[in-house]
């Protein structure tokens, strides 16, 4: 019975075609008609001016260089500095526009804070009203007592004397009949 090798072939395979390199990157070109702008361009109004802007972007392909290629170095600045401006115009009005955005959204806290806090105060001088009420309950409950505990006491002292005034004598006279009759029981004179 013969043996299977379980060892992999170690030489390579060298009768394979190798793969192919992958394609070049792409050239780049630069879109030079996007830095040129008009002198009419300053007058339009943003609306216009954007609604311009889309439809240039829309009409224009990607290698349009609208018929007009760089010559020297001062076209290229000069086209560089327009560009600049309006990247400069647009960042100023979005610059802008993020400000009352902010602007407007701090109003509405302020007036939703100061809700808030009316709500707050209300609910404070609600607290403050009551809490004045129950001690002024407080108050007058605790005057009631006093002036019912003071008649009570005078009450009290007043049952008491007379119960001394009146029972004192009869006591007194029975004690002195009690002593006088155990004086004549023991003869004691």
């Amino acid at each position: 019975m013969p043996r299977k090798s379980t060892r992999k072939k170690s030489t390579p395979n060298l009768l394979t075609t190798p793969p192919e390199p992958p394609p070049p990157p792409p050239s780049f070109e630069f879109d030079f008609s996007k830095f040129i702008s008009t002198p009419n361009e300053s007058k339009k109004s943003n609306k216009e001016k954007e609604k311009t802007n889309v439809a240039k972007r829309d009409k224009s392909s990607p290698g349009d260089e609208t018929g007009k290629k760089m010559s020297n170095i001062s076209e290229l600045k000069d086209m560089a500095s327009s560009k600049m401006e309006f990247v400069k115009r647009h960042l100023d009005r979005s610059h802008t526009e993020i400000l009352k955005e902010f602007e407007a959204s701090e109003s509405r806290l302020h007036k939703r804070l100061k809700l808030q806090t009316q709500g707050c105060q209300q609910l404070m001088d609600e607290a403050e009203k009551e809490y004045k009420k129950m001690s002024d309950r407080i108050g007058e409950g605790r005057e009631a007592m006093k002036d019912s505990y003071s008649e009570f006491i005078t009450e009290l002292q007043a049952s008491s004397s007379r119960v001394f005034k009146a029972s004192l004598p009869e006591l007194s006279q029975s004690f002195g009949k009690a002593i006088d009759s155990l004086k004549s029981h023991y003869g004691i004179v």
